[in-house]
């Protein structure tokens, strides 16, 4: 399963250098793009938990959405020199992405289940972050 997206990276992004095995697909890609996608894939769980009556899990999950596209932002813009309301529109296609992959692999990857589609997209982000923090960039 991989959380990468068509888009080339530009020569300044910051660049993934891996975590685990599980997230060793995303290895090169520009952070920024893979936060994107992940508070896509955060936000998309957040609605499907609200509209399932789980408000405590709901708000979790946008929260980690919402700092995953902080990230985003952030990071398009110390990278590429953008400027928030152009790194926001830079990063909005990964998070469509995002949104869209997410509700795939709840829906018809066996939901929210451990050993679900779903669930290995949530480790590969949760992957993503404690490596980003690692590296000092947060």
């Amino acid at each position: 399963m991989t959380l990468v997206i068509a888009t080339p990276a530009a020569a300044a992004d910051l660049l993934y250098p891996g975590g685990t095995l599980l997230s060793e697909d995303a290895v090169g890609q520009p952070v920024w793009l893979l936060q994107a996608h992940c508070a896509g894939l955060f936000g998309v769980t957040s609605n499907v938990l609200s509209e399932r009556g789980d408000p405590a899990g709901a708000g979790a999950a946008k929260a980690r959405g919402v700092a995953f596209f902080n990230d985003a932002i952030d990071r398009l813009m110390r990278d590429r020199g953008l400027s928030r309301a152009a790194a926001m529109k830079a990063a909005s296609g990964a998070l469509d992405t995002g949104r869209a992959s997410g509700l795939q692999h709840i829906r018809y990857g066996g939901g929210f289940a451990s050993r679900s589609r779903w669930n290995t997209a949530r480790s590969i982000c949760l992957d993503v972050a404690d490596v980003y923090k690692s590296i000092g960039y947060r």
